[in-house]
Order: C-alpha cells, then sequence, then structure tokens
C-alpha cells in the first residue's frame, strides 16, 4: 500500500523544473514534537531508547498527564497546523513556538479541532487494520473520546495557555539541555546542506535513492511512499514538496497534505557516518588526546563560552586557551561566532558523528575526577 504523489505537469518538465518544486526545512519545534512522540512510546524507538529512559527520570508525573493529555497532536505526526502551514519559518525554536501563539490566536479554533478531528478519523480508518499495526505502529491503540478536542470547542484559549507552559517546562527540564548536549542545530543543518547540495548535482530523482529512506521511490513520474494505507496527493504547479529531517522520527515516515502542498518528515539518524580522510582523523583525534581540550570540549558542551571566561575557568592564560581553541577550531570540533565584541565558542556536532555520546564520556570523566 502506499501513497502516490503525483506532479503538477510543469513540474514533471524537466529535472529542473521538479527540483525547484523541492525545499528542505529546519525546525527546532518539529523535533521537539516528535521527541514527545518518542517519550510516549520509547518502546517503539530503539535508536533513541537511552535519551528516553533518561529523560523520564527528570520527568514529573504532572508532565506525564499533559504527555497523553496532548497525544493527539503528536502521537501519530503533528499536523501542519502546529507548524502555522508552513506560512512562516524561523530559525530557532523561541521564534517558532511565538509564530504559533501568533498564529492560533488569529485562527479559528475550530480550524485547529478539525485538524486533530481529522487525525482521529484517519487513525480509526487507517491504523486498525492488523497490516498497519504491525508494519508502522505497534502497541497502538486509537483514541475514541479524547478531552483535547472536547476542551477546545469549549475553551481554546485555556487549552493554548496550557499547551504553551506544557512546551515550557518540558524545554525547561529535558528538550533545551538535550538540544545543546546532542548538537542537534549543527545535526539538521548539516544534512539539509549535504542533501541540498545532492539535490543540485544529480536532482530530485536521485536524491530520493540518496536520502536511504527505504519506503520512498520514484515510480512512473510519480513520488511513491510504502505506508499502511492507500492515498493519492496531485499537487498543482504552484505547489511544494517540503523535505523535513528529523533526529527522533526513526522508525517512522510521515506524510502531510497541507495548503501549500505536502510534507516529508523523514529519518536522518541514519546517515550519521561521517566521512574524515586519514590525515583528517589524524588531526581530529591529536586534537582530542589533550586532557585541556577535552576539559574545554567538556565546557563548550555546557554552554558557548568566550576565550576569556574559559580561561578564567580554567585558570590558564588567554593566550594559552587561544592556542588549544586554534586547534579544536582547525579540526572543525568548534565553531565560533562573533556577537558585538566577543566570540563565543561552541561545538559542532562532529565529535558527536564519530563518538555517539561523546558528551556523556565526558560529563562522566568530569564527576570521577577522570578529565
Amino acid at each position: 500500500m502506499t501513497i502516490e504523489i503525483d506532479f503538477g505537469p510543469y513540474a514533471s518538465q524537466t529535472n529542473e523544473t521538479l527540483t525547484q518544486r523541492i525545499q528542505f526545512v529546519y525546525s527546532p519545534l518539529n523535533e521537539l514534537f516528535r521527541s514527545l512522540h518518542v517519550l510516549l512510546n520509547p518502546r517503539h524507538h530503539g535508536m533513541n531508547i537511552d535519551w528516553a529512559l533518561a529523560s523520564r527520570q527528570k520527568l514529573s508525573s504532572q508532565f506525564f498527564n499533559d504527555l497523553h493529555y496532548f497525544e493527539l497532536i503528536y502521537e501519530l505526526g503533528v499536523p501542519p497546523v502546529f507548524f502555522n502551514n508552513f506560512e512562516q519559518l524561523a530559525d530557532n525554536l523561541d521564534d517558532e513556538i511565538a509564530h504559533l501563539r501568533l498564529f492560533l490566536r488569529r485562527t479559528d479554533p475550530q480550524i485547529v479541532r478539525q485538524s486533530l478531528e481529522q487525525v482521529a478519523r484517519d487513525r480509526e480508518n487507517k491504523f486498525i487494520p492488523k497490516l498497519a499495526k504491525s508494519l508502522e505502529w505497534q502497541d497502538y491503540q486509537p483514541t475514541m473520546a479524547h478531552s483535547l478536542l472536547q476542551d477546545l470547542q469549549t475553551d481554546p484559549d485555556e487549552v493554548y495557555g496550557h499547551l504553551f507552559k506544557f512546551i515550557a517546562d518540558y524545554r525547561e527540564q529535558v528538550f533545551d539541555q538535550t538540544w545543546q548536549d546532542r548538537a542537534l542545530s549543527q545535526f539538521l543543518i548539516t544534512e539539509i546542506k549535504n542533501q541540498s547540495e545532492y539535490l543540485r548535482n544529480h536532482g530530485f530523482v536521485q536524491l530520493i535513492n540518496h536520502l536511504q529512506v527505504d519506503r520512498m521511490h520514484w515510480q512512473q513520474g510519480k513520488l511513491m511512499v510504502t505506508k499502511p494505507f492507500d492515498d493519492h496527493i496531485k499537487l498543482n504547479d504552484d505547489e511544494v514538496i517540503l523535505l523535513v529531517p528529523s533526529y527522533f522520527v526513526w522508525p517512522h515516515l510521515f506524510v502531510d497534505h497541507f495548503s501549500s502542498g505536502v510534507t516529508i518528515t523523514y529519518d536522518a539518524l541514519n546517515k550519521v557516518k561521517t566521512r574524515v580522510k586519514v590525515n583528517e582523523l589524524s588531526s581530529v583525534f591529536n586534537a582530542l588526546s589533550d586532557p585541556v581540550r577535552l576539559k574545554m570540549m567538556a565546557y563548550l558542551a555546557d554552554e558557548p563560552r568566550t576565550t576569556q571566561s574559559l580561561a578564567q575557568i580554567m585558570m590558564m592564560s588567554d593566550s594559552t586557551v587561544s592556542h588549544h581553541l586554534k586547534l579544536l577550531r582547525d579540526t572543525h570540533l568548534i565553531n565560533g561566532e562573533k556577537q558585538r565584541k566577543f566570540v563565543l565558542y561552541s561545538p559542532t556536532g562532529l565529535a558527536e558523528e564519530m563518538i555517539p555520546n561523546f558528551y556523556a564520556y565526558l560529563t562522566a570523566g568530569e564527576e570521577q575526577g577522570e578529565i
């Protein structure tokens, strides 16, 4: 069973006209919602099981009450209405949440409610069959009567306030630290840059294979997505496909139709296979072989810092710290970002890509006095 995505006659003319219809989306808010899905059902997300189990230990019973209360938003996917129908794109989570708050304020609550009702209907129609359950949604149980829908009908403002408090609490307790520790910004940016370059050089049809998502393929001029139900989406010539990479989405692949086209949220974690030349690899390990630089990496993973702040923390001269920072920067282990008169240094995703949970090991070592 498949979803067939049929492009309009103009887009189908050439590889170039087809490529013009493809866009990549960087969305921290998407990662937040997808991570909530993982917390809701960690047994089905082995790639993130360590994170899920550790995170659940930090969260209160009230959080889990809210997690289930809002589960209709992210249990089997996230309706595009919770991304402002992709009318605005932001480069950070604070702005995305502000845009969502404004969008919900000016949008008829019935539209939001109807969007979630459609999700509930689709679940009952499409995800109950044994094939659907065994293929993708093990242990899924549909929500027959959901209090969230009832509350949206009677007091939508209260629901929205509750939702944003839930998001704020989750960010404070888990997500913001996860975003930093796992260098998710760099992870997503790297994926988008790599795939965009491939798209430019090889076109969309070849990109489908390069994404390494087994359930997507090109067949007779259509994009075919294997899902546990059938659907057909015909795109107009002015509509687009938004490709949204995610750290948390495996083993799922989400396809959503919105007012300007289709979004496909796919797993990008399967491509964390950094290719480094031998001489570059030697330089990276040389940079990481010094206890001083390992300490610096640990401090920078906690929060971006300047040369002066590192010198103060580590009780070293500015010039010595600068020397070590240069070695880390030259091997692409850290980046420097200028803010006013200062340069703030922070880790790239390279160390985590080469050594999974790299910063967790650093933290453990510090606590035991090993670094």
